[in-house]
């Protein structure tokens, strides 16, 4: 069935750069699971780019929803170290969200992330976790030296090692628990 509706067209990307990633996916791959025809998706959207960064923030919107709902935050340190976990197997597992670390499109996806951060909230972490370590901070359970930065700097850091392949799962444990040890106040 044939649907020229900007949903219908994401929802065809998704599940093409789901399955493929960026670089293997084609606009007449997805053009073709969308039922129009090239020119209709160059329409909507006038680059695979451009294209991919709007199912990205989608996908990531989602993802990072889920993954705040499904964790107790009534104890910071552990509630911090299951979303870090939670965000690794999550971009680890899927195709759209391991872009993020890929040149391209990494390189424009990271660009946009931290400018549209800035221009909102001045905030590097998500507005969810943004919140938490806010929460934190005004009850004193986390350091000072725990900055937005840091912190955003930090899950970075952990996040481009262990989906490197380089580390073991024991050695990414033992990583991020040292760090969150530094960052609470009742290590």
């Amino acid at each position: 069935m044939a649907t020229s509706s900007r949903a219908g067209l994401l929802k065809a990307a998704r599940c093409i750069f789901l399955r493929h990633g960026y670089k293997a996916t084609s606009i007449a791959d997805i053009a073709k699971r969308a039922g129009i025809a090239v020119g209709s998706v160059y329409a909507l959207y006038p680059s695979k780019l451009e294209l991919f960064q709007a199912v990205y923030e989608t996908e990531n919107t989602s993802s990072k929803q889920k993954i705040v709902a499904a964790i107790d935050w009534s104890h910071p340190k552990p509630a911090l170290q299951q979303y870090i976990r939670a965000n690794i197997e999550a971009i680890r597992h899927n195709k759209i969200l391991a872009e993020w670390y890929s040149q391209v499109p990494g390189e424009v996806l990271r660009r946009t992330h931290l400018e549209t951060q800035s221009k909102l909230s001045g905030c590097f972490l998500g507005e969810s976790l943004a919140k938490k370590v806010s929460e934190w901070r005004a009850s004193g359970q986390l350091r000072p030296v725990a900055t937005d930065q840091l912190l955003s700097e930090l899950f970075t850091v952990l996040t481009i090692k262990d989906t490197s392949g380089k580390v073991s799962p024991e050695m990414m444990q033992f990583l991020i628990e040292a760090v969150l040890d530094k960052l609470f106040m009742d290590a």
